[in-house]
C-alpha cells in the first residue's frame, strides 16, 4: 500500500488555499507576497515526488504523466469550455472572437490569451508535464548533479532572458518551465538530503527565511515596479525573485513540518488538482454574480474581507464535488478506480 506523506498534503493544502486566495481581491501587499513563492512552492513540491525508477523508459515517463496529468488537463478543460459557453449565453461572460477558438485553444494551451480564456489556472498542469519532461531528459541523459545542476542553471538562463526579451507566453508554459525545472530540481534533491536539512527546522529559521523572503520580494517588487507573476511572465529582477522564491520555499517547509498533519489541509491537499481547476472559473463566477446581484459589494469591500470568504467557502463547497469525481468520476483524474488524488 502506497505511503502517505502528511507533511507533503498538508502542504499542497495551505498552497492551493493561497492560490485561491491570491485569485481573489486581497490587498495589494499581502498578494505581492504570496505570488513571491507560492508557484516556486508547487514545482518544488512535485519534484520531491518524482520519482525516477517509475520510468524505465521515455516510453514509460510519456504514459504515466499522460495519464496522471494530460488526461486530467484535457477532462478540465473540456469541461471549463462548456462551462464558458453555458456562461456565456447567459450573459455572465463577454468574449468577442469565435467560440471555437477556445476549444482550440485547449490544445494550444497558451496562457493569458484569448485562446485559454476559459481554463484559468489549468496552465499550471501542462506548463508541469514540460518541466517533468525537462528534469526526465536531463536526468535521464546526464550523469552527475552535477552536469544536471549546469544544465538546470543553463536553462534557468534561457528561460530568465527570454521572460526579459520577449515575454510572449509559449504553447504549454515552455517559457515558465525553463525556470522552474531549477524549482523542480531543488525539490528533488531536497529529498535526498531533508534528513539532514531537517535538523535545522526550528522557529528561529522559519523567521529568519520569512524575514529574508519579505525583505527580497518588496525589495524586488519596488525595484521592478511588478509583482512576480508566472501567468503574467512578470519575475522583476531576476537575483531577487530567486533570493524571495527560495526563502519563500524555506519558510514554507519548516512551517508545514512543523504542522505535519491536519486533516482538512490534507483533504485539500491530497485532492488539490480539482480545487486547482474548479475555484476560480467556476466558483468563484458564480459568487461574483449572487454577491452582485444581492448587493453585497460593501460589506465584502472591508479589506481581506472578500478574499477570505471567497476562500474559505469555495474550500468547503467543492467537498461534495471532489467526493463525487473520485467516486463516478474517476478518469477526470487519470483514475481508474475510486481513490483521493495523490497530487499533481
Amino acid at each position: 500500500m502506497k505511503k502517505r506523506l502528511d507533511w507533503l498534503d498538508v502542504g499542497k493544502g495551505l498552497g492551493i488555499i493561497l492560490v485561491m486566495l491570491g485569485h481573489t481581491t486581497i490587498p495589494a501587499p499581502l498578494k505581492t507576497y504570496i505570488y513571491t513563492f507560492h508557484m516556486p512552492l508547487f514545482f518544488f513540491l512535485s519534484g520531491y515526488l518524482y520519482k525516477p525508477e517509475k520510468f524505465a523508459s521515455f516510453t514509460a515517463f510519456l504514459a504515466k504523466r499522460t495519464k496522471s496529468l494530460l488526461i486530467p488537463y484535457f477532462c478540465f478543460s473540456l469541461a471549463a469550455y462548456v462551462w464558458f459557453l453555458f456562461t456565456f449565453r447567459l450573459g455572465l461572460v463577454t468574449y468577442d472572437q469565435s467560440l471555437l477558438k477556445p476549444l482550440i485553444g485547449s490544445v494550444i494551451a497558451k496562457r493569458h490569451t484569448d485562446w485559454t480564456v476559459h481554463t484559468g489556472p489549468l496552465w499550471f498542469i501542462t506548463c508541469l508535464f514540460i518541466t517533468e519532461l525537462l528534469f526526465y531528459l536531463l536526468s535521464k541523459h546526464l550523469r552527475t548533479k552535477k552536469s544536471i545542476g549546469t544544465a538546470l542553471t543553463i536553462l534557468a538562463l534561457l528561460g530568465c532572458a527570454y521572460n526579459k526579451l520577449n515575454g510572449e507566453p509559449l504553447p504549454w508554459g515552455i517559457d515558465i518551465a525553463l525556470i522552474s525545472v531549477g524549482f523542480y530540481g531543488a525539490g528533488f534533491w531536497y529529498k535526498e538530503y531533508h534528513e539532514k536539512l531537517d535538523r535545522l527546522i526550528s522557529w528561529k529559521t522559519f523567521t529568519a527565511f520569512l524575514a529574508l523572503n519579505i525583505g527580497a520580494g518588496y525589495w524586488n517588487y519596488l525595484y521592478s515596479g511588478e509583482r512576480v507573476d508566472f501567468y503574467f511572465s512578470q519575475l522583476g529582477n531576476i537575483s531577487l525573485f530567486y533570493l524571495s522564491a527560495f526563502s519563500g520555499i524555506g519558510a514554507y517547509l519548516v512551517l508545514i513540518k512543523r504542522i505535519n498533519r491536519n486533516g482538512i489541509l490534507q483533504f485539500i491537499g491530497g485532492n488539490s488538482l480539482i480545487y486547482l481547476a474548479l475555484h476560480q472559473k467556476f466558483v468563484y463566477l458564480l459568487f461574483d454574480q449572487v454577491t452582485g446581484k444581492f448587493d453585497l459589494g460593501k460589506i465584502l469591500k472591508l479589506p481581506m474581507l472578500d478574499g477570505l470568504l471567497y476562500t474559505l467557502i469555495t474550500a468547503f463547497i467543492l467537498v461534495p464535488v471532489v467526493m463525487m469525481i473520485n467516486h463516478y468520476f474517476p478518469f477526470m483524474l487519470g483514475k481508474k478506480r475510486r481513490r483521493a488524488v495523490s497530487g499533481w
